[in-house]
Parts: structure tokens; sequence; C-alpha cells
């Protein structure tokens, strides 16, 4: 495995028009393409770092270039599925640049390009149109097989062979021609004295800073087996809360009115005035964030976890469902941070909410402290999970935070425990109690439905 650094346009150009219907599920969004054709750029160096080997100078190394990049692919995608649409719709892409440039025909070393583009694609076929098109059928034979083979020296072995079939010396010169579809559209591979230099050249460069470099953003996480599960399953009720969590402004409704500026007595004498309709009463949607906290307690095993995990998970989706700001912590003896603005969202905080586990006590009042402590803007929305009551302290000091707390609080409470519910009540307002994981899908939308109103 070798480290390097990439330097790419993050603004890759959308495909040309003539080839546009071709490439298919292309995003109609040009951003969305950008980030589909990043994620599948930033996959692909990736697999090279953990596959390929280095490259031979000149024209042999362009060769080795075109049949690597293909058996990479394959070998990620083995690993990791999702990739496999991300690829094609990168492969489409640049096959779209290519025919634009230079049509379906060439060489048979652009061929072997444009094969390695359009293989899957049903009609943007290469058709070898020059002196070494007899040559086609053997070397695409050996591109092909390459592409299956199981070490990077194999590749270098079918480049060799391509270059003697085609009459071409192993130490042929580059060819310029082929360096935009090889590299990319303002991509540039640099060598370890190269990213030497250019980290000396950015350091220090920070503006306001000290002159330190800027921190590196942490990256997002890919979903893991258990996030895929949870989000398959609670999709649903993800989709019924985030419509809850959204603010709703209030329409406008009309009225008619007979103040225009332009009164006319005679009309009225007359009876012939004429009102308008006048449009009044629209309110703009407030801004809303939520709170969540989290009973991890050891008493939290079995169904309740299980319970707890889901409600969770479903709420930190349906967050971001909403594109509401949400902060989550989990709380035992300790307070243990989930989700903080500040950090990615998406799959990385699902991840992290899909590996919660029970393990120590239950003090709920610290939770409550830092949970409220970041001053976020808009109405606040807070919810706690938790199985059991909590010590006579502990209550005291929830009610003492709670009347210092501008915002609607929302304990769910799991189990059946009549007596903790009024505990919850008293120190809160108000608690929604799940007797077991069954109500979850059913019953919390409406309890949450009736407090929001």
């Amino acid at each position: 495995m070798k480290a390097k650094q990439v330097v790419c346009n993050p603004e890759y150009p959308y495909p040309p028009l003539q080839y546009r219907q071709g490439v298919r599920a292309l995003p109609k969004d040009i951003r969305a393409f950008h980030v589909a054709y990043l994620e599948s750029l930033i996959a692909h160096e990736a697999g090279h770092t953990h596959h390929s080997g280095d490259l031979p100078a000149g024209l042999l190394g362009q060769v080795v270039n075109i049949i690597e990049d293909e058996r990479m692919e394959r070998l990620m995608a083995q690993t990791f599925p999702q990739l496999q649409a991300l690829f094609h719709l990168a492969a489409d892409a640049d096959a779209a640049h290519a025919l634009a440039g230079g049509g379906r025909g060439g060489d048979l070393i652009r061929g072997c390009l444009l094969h390695r583009f359009t293989w899957h694609h049903p009609t943007w076929a290469y058709v070898p149109d020059r002196a070494d098109a007899p040559h086609w059928p053997q070397v695409r034979t050996i591109l092909e097989d390459a592409w299956i083979a199981p070490d990077f020296a194999d590749v270098i072995t079918a480049a060799r062979d391509i270059l003697k079939i085609l009459s071409l010396p192993a130490d042929a010169p580059r060819r310029d021609d082929l360096a935009p579809l090889l590299d990319g559209t303002g991509q540039q591979v640099l060598s370890p004295d190269e990213r030497a230099e250019e980290d000396a050249r950015s350091a220090g460069a920070g503006k306001g800073d000290g002159g330190r470099r800027p921190t590196r953003p942490t990256p997002e996480q890919l979903p893991t087996a258990t996030t895929l599960e949870l989000k398959a399953q609670l999709t649903g009720l993800s989709r019924q809360l985030a419509g809850l969590l959204q603010a709703k402004g209030k329409p406008s409704h009309l009225q008619q009115s007979r103040d225009r500026g332009r009164y006319r007595a005679d009309r009225t004498v007359t009876g012939s005035e004429r009102c308008f309709d006048q449009r009044i009463g629209a309110e703009k949607p407030t801004e809303t964030h939520v709170r969540l906290a989290v009973d991890i307690s050891g008493s939290m095993q079995g169904r309740d976890m299980d319970a707890a995990r889901e409600l969770t998970f479903a709420l930190t989706y349906a967050a971001q469902l909403a594109g509401v700001p949400l902060i989550a912590v989990a709380f035992d003896d300790d307070v243990v941070p989930l989700v903080t603005p500040e950090q990615p969202g998406g799959d990385t905080a699902l991840n992290t909410v899909a590996r919660l586990h029970a393990r120590g006590g239950t003090v709920l009042a610290p939770a409550l402290e830092a949970l409220w402590r970041p001053i976020l803007p808009g109405k606040s929305l807070t919810f706690v999970i938790t199985d059991g009551g909590l010590g006579s302290d502990d209550y005291q000091d929830c009610q003492r935070l709670r009347a210092k707390h501008q915002g609607m609080i929302v304990p769910v409470l799991l189990g059946d425990a009549p007596r903790t519910q009024a505990q919850y009540e008293a120190a809160f307002g108000r608690c929604v109690a799940l007797r077991d994981g069954t109500q979850l899908m059913t019953y919390f939308p409406s309890f949450l439905r009736a407090f929001l109103k």
C-alpha cells in the first residue's frame, strides 16, 4: 500500500450535450453530479493505493494505467458493492467526453481506453477504423483477461504484449492525446517530492491562524451493516417524524378590501363599488432544533436498549431529513457525546447511534446540562429516552435545569412504570410511556403530533 496525494478539479465538466442522454443515472443537478464524480474519483485513487504498483515510464505506463484502472475498480467493487454505480457513472461521463473529442474510432491504443469506458455500455462500443484494426480481437482478449488478473505484475505483462502486437517499442514515449482521458480534467497525481514541496508552500499560508495549516475536515463514513439494516427498518417512521419536526408557518388567506387609495364616492352611492381580494395572514416558518438524551445505563439491556436505539436512530435520521440541527448525547454515570452540529452528519452520525449499548448507572441532570449548554437558533425540542426512575437529588437538579430552559421537553419512558411516569410528568410536564417496542411505530408519532400542536 502506498500513499499519494491527488489534486483534482472539484467541478468536473458536465457531459457534453450531444452525449448526455447516453450517460446512465446522470444526476440532473450539476452539483449532485460533481459530488458523485468526486466520490468515484476518491474511491478510484484509494483503490490504486491498495491494489496497484508504480507505473512504468512512457507509453507502456499509459497502457498499464488503462488496464489497471478497470482491474482495480472491479476489485474495489467486490469489496464495496456500493461503488459499482459510481464507477459506471464516472466511466459513462468520461466516455461522453472522449466521444465528443474523437468519436468512437481511433487506433487500438485509444481503443483500449474507450473499451475500458464503454465495455458495459449498450451503444457506445469502440469501432476500430485504423490500419491496426485487424489486431483488435487479439488485443481485446489480452485486455479483458488482464482485467481479472490477480496481480499488478500481470497487468504490466499484458501491456507489453499489446505493444508487441502493435509493433510499438516498449520504451515508446508518452502520448499527449491520452493524458486528459487518463488523468481526468484538472487532475494531477503528486509524487512524494512534489507533495513535500506543496506542503512546504502551503504551510503558514492560513490567514489569521497564526501561520498554522487549516485543520483537515473529518471525512464522512460509509454506512455500516447495522446502519443499513436500521435505516431500512425505520425510514417510514423517520419520514413521519421529519414531517412533524419541520417548522410550519401559517398560509395566507384572502379577504375583501375596499382600500386601494382610489376610493370613489359615486360608486358607493350607486352600489357599483368593486372590492378586491387582499392576501393577508401569512407567517414564515419558525426555526426549530432538536436535542436528544438517551439512557445507556445497565438496566437498558435487551428489548429496552433495542427500542431506545431504534427511537434514537429514527429521530436522528428524521432531523437529517427535515434539515433540523441536532445535538445528541448518551448518559449513564457519564455523558457521552453522540452528535453535534460541528461533526459530520449523515451516515457518520447514524453509525454512532447504531453502536449504542447499555453499560453503567443513571444520572440525567449532567446530560441535560451538557445538552442545553450550546445556543442554537429557533425553538428547542428536547427528547429524553430512558427506562427507569432517577434519584431524588437527580430529580431536583433536573427540575432546576428545566426551570431555566426555554423549550419543549418530551421524556419517553420505556416499559410499564406508572409511578416513574408520574415522576417524569411532575418534573417535565409531560411523558410518553411506551409499554414495548411495538408501540414505537404506532403510538409515538401520535403522541408527538399531539404535543406539537
